[in-house]
């Protein structure tokens, strides 16, 4: 009997040990995104992140062919693979794969929420460069995150082009600057506020600046003999005006003959500086000019 009694123990522990195993492994397998599980609900998301530049980010050309040149450094593939293992040089998935930022996914999804990190310190672990610059903007202080406008499975804008992006939230400015030569020349927001950065690495990995800020050499890339020099254009009426380097809605100032540029503009009298002293003597003058007239008569009288 005892022995019945301790092999029926037995048999319960050891059913309760599989089941526990089984949940532990169930918990810690990760569902494969490529799965059809997966791609059966994210297939236009899937479709679209396989075409962009982040899943080509391994097998780029131009990526490739630095790669290649520089003697396939390891520490490049942190960020050209997905699930990278500096100590075996293995990894998961070649390019920027889903488990790169939806990572761990649940093995109960969808009825457990997908975790993901929508922050741009997780864009600024591969795009170093961009981020430092992000974080000095104006954008950065306005909590705006990358994928605010940047699709992070397209890796293209979220709108068809820049200038319909800036214009989504500078509505004022973009208006004004529709008015400006800039805009009758066909320069677009990005031509200055986000210039193309000088790098070593060749085109793939040339960034546009991200502080969205507009400094001197900005100006000099296109008027850079126009920057030290005086240039002079004819108004209506005759006088020269000069023409600098600065804000669309800066006053001009006329140059003519008479009136030199640094001559300090001379200040015409006032007509009403004269009027004033006159009108005080004037009311003054009514009003003790009768007591005035009183006290001469009774000094006339009694004499």
């Amino acid at each position: 009997m005892r022995l019945v009694r301790a092999l029926l123990v037995g048999l319960c522990c050891a059913v309760i040990a599989v089941s526990v195993t089984a949940v532990v492994q169930a918990q810690d397998a990760s569902p494969d995104p490529d799965s059809d599980e997966c791609v059966g609900c994210h297939e236009g998301l899937r479709s679209s992140a396989e075409h962009s530049a982040h899943a080509r980010a391994f097998d780029n050309p131009e990526f490739v062919a630095a790669w290649s040149a520089q003697g396939e450094p390891r520490d490049c593939l942190v960020c050209h693979t997905t699930g990278y293992d500096p100590e075996t040089g293995d990894y998961s998935s070649e390019g920027v794969a889903c488990l790169a930022c939806h990572n761990p996914i649940p093995n109960n999804h969808p009825d457990q929420y997908m975790p993901t990190d929508v922050s741009s310190r997780l864009c600024g672990t591969c795009h170093t460069d961009t981020f430092s610059q992000w974080e000095e903007s104006h954008h950065a202080q306005e909590d705006m995150a990358c994928s605010q406008c940047h699709n992070p499975h397209t890796t293209e804008l979220r709108v068809d082009n820049a200038q319909v992006l800036c214009h989504t939230c500078h509505q004022d400015e973009a208006h004004n600057y529709s008015f400006t030569g800039h805009a009758s020349e066909g320069l677009q927001c990005t031509d200055c506020h986000m210039t193309v950065a000088e790098t070593t690495d060749g085109d793939a990995h040339a960034i546009r600046a991200h502080t969205f800020n507009v400094d001197l050499n900005t100006c000099n890339r296109c008027h850079e003999e126009d920057m030290h020099s005086a240039i002079e254009a004819t108004a209506d009426n005759g006088s020269k005006e000069l023409v600098s380097c600065t804000r669309t809605d800066a006053v001009r100032i006329p140059v003519t003959p008479e009136q030199p540029l640094l001559d300090e503009p001379q200040e015409q009298a006032n007509p009403l500086i004269y009027f004033i002293p006159a009108g005080v003597g004037l009311v003054v003058g009514l009003i003790f000019a009768p007591w005035t007239e009183s006290i001469l008569r009774r000094r006339k009288e009694e004499k």
